[in-house]
């Protein structure tokens, strides 16, 4: 393995509680969380999200959610992405996914993203799933697109920050699409990005 290889290996395996206090520091930079996340209008401290997280992190017999964390080669914590609200009746989910700024623009939320969506489809069964992001946001926007999703309606003026409104996207993909769509993304990222993820909590079908 090169020195570049290693530099953009991670490891992505199921996240614990202990794995908040890794990461608790990119939650504290309000403006760079202000963009992913509607729900937290004050920064937490380490205590406080512990909290907030511990119940998708509590491994039920019919678990509502799935969350994974993207570990560098050097045993930093670099991103962190769910499954949230899954719904075996219906068959679908909400999939959240984020980055730590140092990590981005490295291939790394679309090598997560692909992995959520194998586990979602082929290990889950899911017939769908839907991501909201606000509308500014245009780093997601191009990763959802390159992924296959597709715009299926807004929340007008309901993402508010900065004493500004912004709309909130909401995006969905189906199965049968990303079906259709799994290897030419595999190809881009291969070409793009030199980025290795080593699952170590599901192994998927295919490549």
């Amino acid at each position: 393995m090169t020195s570049n290889e290693i530099k953009n290996f991670f490891t992505f395996r199921p996240m614990s509680l202990d794995d908040i206090s890794t990461f608790a520091e990119w939650f504290l930079d309000f403006n760079d969380v202000a963009m992913f996340e509607r729900n937290m209008p004050v920064p937490k401290n380490e205590e406080a999200l512990r909290e907030s997280w511990r119940k998708s992190l509590e491994y039920a017999a019919i678990p509502g959610a799935f969350w994974f964390v993207a570990v560098s080669a050097d045993g930093q914590p670099a991103g962190i992405a769910g499954l949230e609200a899954v719904n075996y009746i219906h068959g679908d989910a909400i999939v959240p996914c984020f980055v730590g700024p140092q990590f981005r623009k490295k291939g790394l939320a679309t090598a997560m993203s692909i992995s959520l969506l194998d586990l979602a489809f082929r290990q889950l069964r899911l017939f769908r799933l839907t991501t909201f992001y606000r509308e500014d946001n245009l780093g997601t926007r191009s990763t959802l697109s390159s992924l296959g999703f597709e715009e299926e309606g807004r929340f007008r003026g309901g993402w508010f920050t900065d004493g500004q409104r912004q709309d909130v996207v909401i995006a969905g993909l189906l199965r049968s699409e990303w079906d259709q769509r799994r290897k030419s993304v595999l190809d881009n990222l291969r070409q793009n990005h030199n980025v290795i993820l080593n699952q170590t909590s599901w192994k998927s079908t295919g490549e």
